[in-house]
C-alpha cells in the first residue's frame, strides 16, 4: 500500500494532480484525487510530500492525496461509515474544511453540514451515530492558538481529553480563548 509520496507536480486539473516520482528520468507519474480546497493551493512544479490513501478495489486501484495526515485521517473516518464511499468523502473534504465536518458531527445535527452531492439525511445521521466522540486522535492542523491554550487550560483544571475535544469541537472556534474556556466549563459541568 502508497501510504507517501515525494515529488513534483507535473498536471493539476480540478479532481488530481499527476506527482511524478523519481525525477524526471524515471518516468513515474502517480495520478492522484484530492479534495478541491488542496488542489487549490498547488501548482504545477511545485515538490511536495503527500500523504496517500491507497484504495483497492476489485477493477481498480486508486490514490487519494491529501494537505495533511490528519485530512487523511478524517478521509478513512468517514469511509469507514456504511454508505460513504471514497468519491463522496472526498467530495465533502472538497466542500468543506474538516473543522467544520467535525465540528457538525460532534454537535449531534445533520442540519450543520455542508450540503454535499450524494450523501443525504440519512446517512449524515449514520456518519454522526458512527463516528461522534472519535476525533481525539486527528489533529487539526489550522487549530487557532486561542483553541490550543483553552484545550490547555481545561486539562490543567483536570478535564479528560476527550471530554474537551468533544466540547471545544461543537464552538465556534473564532471565540477567544476566555470564551472557549468559560463556555466549554458551562458544557463540561454539566456532564
Amino acid at each position: 500500500m502508497i501510504g507517501n509520496l515525494k515529488g513534483t507536480i507535473i498536471n493539476i486539473d480540478d479532481k488530481s494532480i499527476i506527482l511524478e516520482v523519481g525525477g524526471s528520468e524515471s518516468g513515474i507519474g502517480y495520478e492522484l484525487l484530492a479534495p478541491l480546497s488542496f488542489l487549490l493551493k498547488l501548482k504545477v512544479s511545485d515538490i511536495i510530500n503527500i500523504p496517500v490513501h491507497t484504495h483497492v478495489r476489485e477493477d481498480q486501484i486508486t490514490l487519494f492525496g491529501f494537505e495533511n495526515i490528519s485530512e487523511k485521517e478524517l478521509f478513512r473516518k468517514l469511509t469507514s461509515v456504511s454508505g460513504v464511499g471514497p468519491k463522496s468523502a472526498l467530495t465533502m473534504l472538497s466542500i468543506a474544511t474538516p473543522n467544520t465536518i467535525i465540528r457538525a458531527i460532534e454537535s449531534g445535527s445533520s442540519d450543520n453540514f455542508p450540503k454535499t452531492p450524494g450523501i443525504g439525511k440519512k446517512t449524515l445521521e449514520k456518519m454522526i451515530l458512527d463516528l461522534k466522540g472519535k476525533f481525539d486522535n486527528i489533529i487539526i492542523e489550522n487549530e487557532s492558538e486561542d483553541m490550543r491554550n483553552a484545550k490547555l487550560a481545561l486539562e490543567t483544571l483536570g478535564y479528560n481529553a476527550r471530554d474537551i475535544s468533544q466540547t471545544l469541537s461543537t464552538l465556534h472556534p473564532e471565540l477567544s480563548m476566555s470564551d472557549l474556556i468559560k463556555e466549554s466549563l458551562k458544557i463540561l459541568s454539566g456532564k
